[in-house]
């Protein structure tokens, strides 16, 4: 969980008495954002994108167990962020087919703790608006468009719009920049990725008086490590993402586990719910020792319709595709008349689509157009 460490100096003042309350350090406590585009995973991006004219928005209630806990000769004090509930709001719009456009808006609903003032720590904001993320994401390989993987930029800023008294707003001009590369590829049912990344903000020591400071905020590398079940195995897909910070400042390391499903409901999968929890480890602050996040989605389709229902419904197309419902064997998504109105698919997930792949059920390299490659003459 999030620690801090505070000199005793702090506590008294020369004359004995008891130091007025001071606000902590103000600095931006939420460590968690959702993966705003999501096709494929919430916890870590793995750098699949949003298609071209595709929008995701999503709604998501958070909760944070003890983000921050203060300690006194590695003696616990107590938390002053003992229980955090943010609204997270999250957008992503597909701007063309390698370009995704995202922002989030965390709220802060309620934040309280200990009474810390015995130690001339004042409490923090209870309510709050949190610091927006705005970024774009530029693909560099997609796997649905006949490349290994996915493979992605994003390039986000946290502007500085919330409050240091709520511990919203980093240190200094409140600004951080969030440069991220992810990359992830899916076999059949399974997806598996990776994030590696930086938050580059400023600092600020939260117990400055403190004789061996460890709880300096400042810039930090991010990691992560996610896997995930894929639609081609269940409308109803799981998850578990690991999630790693390492300061470049004076503070400790920590990691964070979650867990979750999501389930897609109408057609095209437009509606999903989702819940996500899991515990995390270290004294980095800002890390809870558990979190918990619930909420839904919503993908609504932006696509020209290319066919007008006739009036005996002999002729209507309600997903677009150009397959005529009585022709179309997947009438509620946009697919291909090679494949009767059904979505190209690659089951062996060798990343060569079926139409495409001369061996459509056993794996092998795009060259070969998804045959494996003849083994070696002795």
């Amino acid at each position: 969980m999030g620690s801090v460490r505070l000199a005793l100096g702090l506590v008294i003042v020369a004359t004995g008495a008891v130091a007025q309350p001071q606000p902590v350090a103000g600095f931006d406590l939420e460590r968690f954002t959702l993966n705003a585009g999501a096709r494929e995973t919430l916890t870590v991006d793995t750098g699949d994108l949003l298609d071209a004219r595709r929008l995701k928005v999503a709604l998501a209630g958070h909760y944070a167990h003890q983000p921050l806990v203060y300690e006194v000769d590695d003696v616990r004090s107590g938390a002053l962020v003992r229980s955090r509930v943010t609204l997270h709001l999250a957008a992503a719009f597909g701007l063309f087919d390698w370009l995704e456009a995202g922002l989030q808006l965390p709220v802060v609903a309620y934040q309280g703790g200990d009474d810390l003032t015995a130690l001339g720590v004042a409490p923090v904001v209870p309510t709050a608006l949190g610091a927006p993320l705005v970024q774009a994401r530029v693909a560099f390989l997609r796997q649905d468009r006949d490349k290994p993987l996915d493979l992605a930029l994003t390039l986000g800023v946290l502007l500085p719009l919330g409050s240091s008294l709520a511990l919203t707003k980093d240190p200094g001009l409140g600004l951080a920049f969030v440069p991220r590369v992810s990359a992830g590829r899916s076999f059949g049912p399974v997806r598996v990725g990776a994030a590696v990344g930086a938050t580059v903000r400023g600092q600020a020591v939260l117990s400055p008086t403190s004789s061996s400071i460890a709880d300096e905020v400042g810039s930090q590398l991010d990691l992560g490590l996610t896997a995930s079940t894929t639609r081609q195995l269940h409308v109803v897909r799981g998850e578990v993402g690991v999630r790693a910070l390492v300061p470049f400042t004076r503070s400790n390391a920590a990691v964070e586990v979650l867990a979750g499903v999501r389930a897609a409901f109408l057609a095209e999968e437009q509606l999903e719910v989702f819940a996500l929890a899991g515990p995390g480890l270290g004294g980095a602050p800002g890390t809870p020792a558990f979190r918990v996040l619930a909420g839904l989605a919503f993908t609504p389709s932006f696509a020209a319709k290319q066919a007008v229902p006739a009036s005996d419904g002999a002729g209507a197309d309600r997903d677009g595709d150009g397959v005529t419902d009585p022709n179309d064997v997947c009438p509620d998504k946009r697919g291909l008349a090679a494949k009767q109105g059904c979505p190209d698919t690659d089951l062996d997930g060798d990343g060569v689509l079926d139409l495409s792949d001369e061996c459509p059920k056993v794996a092998g390299p795009s060259e070969m157009k998804g045959c494996p490659e003849p083994a070696a003459a002795p």
